[in-house]
């Protein structure tokens, strides 16, 4: 126990030491602060929950007293809990009885759900927390970028009437893209400190391709009442419904895009089309869309259960 502790407090300082990057400006503050969960999803994989706890108690702590109590809530609400309790489910078994008795594994499925949900939650708390307000921040917003463009441009400057529809634009939407952002930084570092602790030969669950994670119906029909939540109920409420649908919606994509590595396999061009479909969604907001899509519908129609009916297993 002592030494998974240890590792614990090792991977807390490791995970502040790399959100304390975002605080440099430099090219790759972003990149470091999206691997700060890294360390805790690698304790609490390879060394148990007691050591992702630790690990995430002592980097929302440190965090805390060198930035400010509010940054080290939101970093434990958002990133550290959410992390270390994923690394818990995906460690999660139970034996069941028979000759020989057979280990069974918490199911990834489930995992991404619980995950989406506690990302809802999070974003939900944050926003009551920072106060967000739309209106507001677009004002805010376009008093900064008015200034800076005044800089550069001169009298060249667009106007804020010409500003505004943009910047609506992206803060409406802030509830749902702060979800989905959350959501794909924490399975990114789940899957990475997975892999990591697959290398290292400590990871006791049998690995299974995460293309074959498949949200479950019920998902989709809380995405669809959040979806129509968001659009129709005001204030609070409504950013509360789009946050939930934002992170159930995200969770589809991850899957939509698993269908989609599927459905690609043994096919001519499966890399570029892959690459394709990836770096258009790191730019615009549409093909993520339509992978939820993808998602959403393969947990009706089963399309890559199709794909591979009668084989012997999949690939």
């Amino acid at each position: 126990m002592a030494r998974n502790i240890l590792i614990g407090l090792g991977a807390g300082l490791a995970a502040a030491l790399l959100f304390a990057a975002l605080i440099s400006g430099t090219a790759l503050a972003f990149p470091l602060f999206m691997l700060s969960p890294l360390p805790i999803a690698i304790a609490g994989l390879g060394f148990g929950t007691l050591s992702g706890v630790v690990g995430a108690a002592l980097a929302s702590a440190l965090i805390g007293a060198a930035i400010g109590p509010i940054a080290g809530g939101l970093y434990l609400v958002l990133f550290a809990a959410p992390i270390a309790w994923a690394a818990h489910l995906i460690g999660l078994s139970r034996t069941l009885d028979g000759e020989p008795p057979v280990r069974e594994w918490f199911p990834l499925d489930a995992t991404l759900l619980r995950l989406s949900l506690a990302v809802a939650v999070a974003i939900v708390i944050a926003g009551y927390a920072l106060g967000y307000d739309p209106e507001t921040l677009i004002d805010q917003t376009l008093t900064v970028i008015q200034a800076w463009l005044a800089q550069d441009a001169g009298g060249s400057a667009p106007s804020r009437a010409e500003l505004e529809p943009l910047v609506r634009f992206n803060i409406t939407l802030m509830p749902f893209t702060a979800a989905s952002l959350t959501l794909g930084i924490l399975v990114l570092n789940a899957w990475a400190g997975a892999r990591i602790v697959k290398m290292s030969g400590m990871l006791q669950r049998v690995w299974a391709p995460v293309w074959t994670v498949v949200l479950p119906p019920v998902a989709a029909g809380a995405l669809g009442a959040a979806l129509v939540a968001s659009f129709v109920l005001p204030g609070g409420i409504g950013h509360s419904a789009a946050a939930i649908a934002g992170a159930i919606g995200f969770g589809f994509a991850l899957t939509g895009f698993g269908c989609l590595h599927a459905l690609l396999i043994g096919r001519p061009l499966r890399s570029a089309i892959l690459f394709v479909a990836y770096a258009l969604s790191f730019v615009f907001v549409l093909p993520i869309a339509l992978m939820a899509a993808l998602g959403v519908a393969d947990t009706f129609f089963h399309f890559r259960a199709r794909r591979f009916a009668g084989r012997a297993g999949m690939p």
